[in-house]
């Protein structure tokens, strides 16, 4: 099947074994918003629905199932994302650049995936390209990379992250480069290391800041509204 856009392949949020295949921009940042969700456990991308069940669901709604120009054959049907939160339940979205979604023939497509979501008692939702499209999505998109850490970087990481917290507190106002640099000065890591571990406690809710504003260092830290989130702070210790 055509799709436009960039086609990009990136890790899956929680499984290192696996490769996460996304079809455009706009699924890499309905993507990374899916993973940053504390409540979801999984995401299943391009997620191809039963042939029998959209064809049926074509015939009551009196719409023409999508078929290879070709043949005239039946196409199955994807949603491009259907995913599990940790309650069990189930919703799949429909990833669409705003200007399509006025057009008929996509309205039907999209309707052939809600009837099968709603006889499954799946939740569906349908996200333009308007809706990622902002500040906080290009953050998420950024600090993905940084969701994880090894293992044997916990014991710096807890050390460096008292340390950047004693700076903040005294240090609010200055850069928070600067406030990094030293933070890796007193926890004797490289700059590179603390930024690392900076972005990491963002993407993990260990720091707070103010999504609606480019994450950028050379900011003051109090521009950005850097805090401590104490509460999930509590746990890690």
């Amino acid at each position: 099947m055509r799709s436009s856009g960039i086609k990009v392949k990136v890790p899956h949020f929680s499984d290192p074994y696996r490769a996460v295949h996304l079809l455009s921009m706009n699924e890499m940042l309905m993507y990374v918003q899916l993973s940053w969700d504390k409540s979801v456990i999984e995401v299943y991308e391009q997620f191809g629905l039963p042939l029998d069940e959209t064809t049926a669901i074509a015939h009551e709604l009196d719409v023409k199932h999508p078929a290879y120009i070709d043949s005239k054959t039946p196409i199955i049907q994807t949603i491009d994302f259907l995913c599990i939160r940790r309650d069990g339940t189930k919703t799949g979205y429909a990833v669409k650049q705003a200007s399509w979604l006025d057009d008929y023939r996509t309205q039907e497509k999209l309707a052939l995936q809600e009837g099968w979501c709603e006889i499954n008692d799946i939740k569906f939702e349908t996200i333009s390209s308007d809706d990622l499209k902002t500040v906080r999505c290009q953050n998420l998109e950024f600090l993905f990379y940084h969701r994880q850490l090894d293992k044997f970087l916990f014991g710096a990481f807890k050390t460096w992250l008292s340390n950047f917290f004693g700076e903040l507190s005294e240090h609010c106002h200055d850069r928070t480069a600067h406030i990094l640099e030293r933070s890796a000065e007193l926890t004797g890591l490289p700059f590179q290391r603390a930024a690392q571990f900076f972005y990491h406690s963002i993407w993990i809710g260990l720091i707070n800041f103010d999504w609606h504003q480019p994450l950028a260092l050379e900011l003051p830290a109090s521009d950005l509204e850097v805090m401590p989130n104490d509460a999930r702070i509590k746990k890690l210790r």
